[in-house]
């Protein structure tokens, strides 16, 4: 891990690895479920991923749109491009492996998964999670293009107040319209959906976190368990317990609450929970540098796990055709489909989460360890020039 940016805020550090450790295990249909029982990761871990791009964003009324423009493409466009494509070859080959025929994509895919990065906002797949940096760009541009428009007049808590109406607003509709009908609408209304949290980020930042941070860590683990509480009351008067959460964010489907304010509770809930948690652990976990690593490298993971879930299953699948059948591993679901679990037993989801962490860690490391080898060369050769 030889020149990896060390991140200075280690509260957040602590969040973001947090954060992305639930995508993982999420995906595994919840190996470890960290408090999930009592606040589902659906209920609030991609609004928490839009407060915490909140708590960083710095735009003002002087900020330069163009230049701001060009430097979210490099920083999410441009890795999302090379993630997706990357991902795209490896697909193909698996493909070739599973079924033991190249398949062409076939007529009209490409513009087809265009469609899909436009709209839901993920092309296929492997990289379904990818969806939320699209979002999250879309996000940042229409922000910042409002902090240029109202920035002499803007008030944090008043726009607080808009973006919620818009989030409501946005939530009532994904309610009333099967996600079919708002289509071509799910990029703009996803924005709507966020906005809240991106405001809350910064409303964090300048207004609250030294109170919070100053709380006594008595005081902490009341606040921790005065949500759980909030959380256990809230699922006695919904239909049903996992009613707090909403599946299917991508789409805008999955708000299974009669009430159109559930997904904003759930999301301020959980989003307080986890950052007094990330507040609290702050200090023993401050000079990991794994959770560090982990952290600056949330992009690898979000878009190369289940493709490392993937790859576990091809080599289960060598050996199931070389060696001898694994019990309970079936071939050819596993041909149909990339969300293939290994059914042996519920703790084989361990495997795939370490697998699906460690492996886009991995990557990176190898990654970094051969630019710092070219970049040592090229500095050698301009000395001995």
């Amino acid at each position: 891990m030889a020149g990896q940016r060390i991140k200075a805020n280690k509260k957040f550090m602590v969040l973001s690895a947090i954060g992305i450790f639930m995508v993982a295990d999420h995906h595994t249909f919840t190996a470890l479920n960290l408090f999930g029982d009592f606040i589902p990761y659906n209920s609030f871990f991609m609004p928490m991923f839009v407060f915490i791009s909140g708590y960083f964003n710095k735009v003002d009324p002087d900020t330069a749109l163009l230049p701001y423009t060009r430097k979210k493409i490099k920083s999410l466009l441009l890795p999302y491009v090379i993630i997706s494509a990357l991902v795209l070859i490896i697909q193909l080959l698996m493909n070739l492996f599973k079924t033991g025929t190249f398949e062409p994509l076939p007529s009209g895919y490409l513009l087809y998964m265009l469609e899909r990065i436009v709209t839901s906002g993920s092309p296929f797949a492997l990289v379904t999670p990818m969806w939320f940096v699209i979002t999250l760009f879309a996000l940042l541009l229409v922000y910042a293009f409002l902090k240029k428009l109202l920035g002499r007049i803007w008030n944090s808590y008043v726009m607080f107040a808009v973006f919620c109406a818009l989030h409501l607003a946005t939530v009532y509709l994904a309610k009333m319209f099967a996600s079919e009908s708002i289509h071509w609408f799910l990029l703009p209304l996803k924005v709507l959906f966020f906005l809240p949290f991106l405001e809350l980020g910064i409303i964090y930042r300048d207004r609250l976190e030294k109170k919070h941070s100053k709380l006594e860590g008595g005081w902490k683990i009341v606040i921790l368990a005065v949500l759980l509480v909030i959380n256990m009351i809230r699922t006695m008067y919904l239909p049903m317990a996992y009613d707090v959460a909403f599946d299917s964010i991508d789409e805008l489907a999955g708000f299974t609450s009669p009430f159109i304010i559930t997904p904003l509770i759930s999301s301020v809930v959980g989003i307080a929970f986890w950052l007094t948690i990330a507040d609290l652990i702050e200090s023993p976990v401050a000079k990991s540098k794994f959770i560090n690593f982990m952290s600056c490298n949330t992009f690898w993971i979000m878009g190369l796990h289940i493709t490392f879930y993937n790859i576990f299953n091809c080599i289960l699948m060598l050996i199931c055709k070389v060696i001898s059948p694994l019990p309970f591993f079936s071939v050819e679901t596993f041909q149909e489909t990339e969300w293939y679990f290994w059914e042996i037993s519920p703790n084989i989801k361990l495997a795939y989460l370490i697998i699906g962490i460690l492996g886009p860690l991995g990557c990176k490391w190898i990654y970094d360890s051969l630019c710092g080898l070219i970049k040592k060369r090229n500095r050698n050769t301009e000395k001995n020039e």
